[in-house]
């Protein structure tokens, strides 16, 4: 029988081994033969396996909730490895996703929703149409905090320009707060607009959903070397005289604006001198969505 004493020593009253209070055996904390030398070493074992498991029990609820609701999309399939090929998607991302053991990126989402053919809206929560079963036995998902984000009634030309004028009305679309947190910094200010034209197909169609961050309205050159111009080409809204388009913008180390499209129909520009002085950024885009 063994009793922790007050300076956190172990006392025994009998031969078995004993207990201090960091949970190391007594006999052990001065490893002098083969015997206690394997008890010491099987203990630091199960602490460190102890501690994994509660931290990888700690979960973000809404992390829980994507991954069952992706997992009940993916049930059709009999594994993650034909999911992932059917998918187009590296099968250990997609199964740690599905675990709910990473975040899924913005690019994942998008082909998540693209290649099952299901909105981002149901993904992320706002919405539970169409809806998984759900199992004996499951919790009801948990709640999901979100922000209203102001909705512009404005157009954004995917194609030669639109002529427009940002004008903000009286109406704001939910959107998650965890999600908002990936795609831009605290106090960023974001608003949503729509995509008019298909020179961004098939990244994306004509009236598709944008969320926009306003915040970042400048375009740094990239000095890395690229495989393509399309390479960290991000994509931007911004105004050309009175026309206001969203396509990717790419400045190049000359100085020079490349203007790219996604659709290969559409030529790229360049904007050299006076015509870079016309361009304004109204914002990067963050997000996206064909189905809203």
């Amino acid at each position: 029988m063994c009793f922790a004493t007050s300076d956190g020593h172990a006392t025994r009253t009998g031969p078995s081994h004993c207990l201090n209070r960091k949970g190391i055996h007594a006999a052990a904390a001065n490893p002098s033969t083969k015997f206690d030398r394997i008890i010491q070493r099987r203990l630091r074992l199960s602490t460190i396996i102890s501690s994994s498991k509660r931290m990888k029990g700690r979960k973000d609820p809404n992390l829980v909730e994507f991954a069952r609701r992706l997992k009940g999309l993916l049930a059709k399939y009999k594994s993650y490895r034909e999911a992932a090929e059917d998918l187009d998607i590296p099968e250990s991302t997609l199964a740690r996703v599905a675990r709910g053991a990473n975040e899924p990126g913005s690019a994942l989402l998008l082909a998540l929703s693209t290649k099952l053919n299901i909105s981002m809206s149901y993904l992320l929560g706002l919405d539970d149409e169409p809806a998984p079963a759900v199992r004996t036995g499951e919790r009801s998902k948990p709640d999901v905090s979100l922000v209203h984000i102001r909705s512009l009634d404005a157009r954004a030309a995917a194609g030669a320009g639109e002529i427009n004028h940002i004008v903000a009305i009286e109406k704001s679309l939910p959107f998650p707060v965890w999600m908002l947190h990936k795609l831009a910094s605290p106090g960023a200010k974001v608003s949503f607009m729509r995509a008019s034209g298909d020179s961004m197909s098939p990244t994306f169609e004509n009236s598709a959903l944008l969320l926009v961050n306003e915040s970042e309205n400048e375009l740094q050159p990239k000095t890395a070397k690229l495989k393509s111009d399309r390479d960290n080409a991000d994509i931007f809204v911004f105004l050309q005289g009175a026309d206001q388009r969203v396509k990717r913008l790419r400045r190049l180390a000359s100085g020079e604006i490349l203007i790219l499209s996604d659709n290969a129909a559409y030529e790229p520009e360049i904007l050299r001198g006076p015509e870079i002085k016309r361009l304004k950024i109204v914002g990067r885009v963050i997000w996206w969505d064909n189905r809203l």
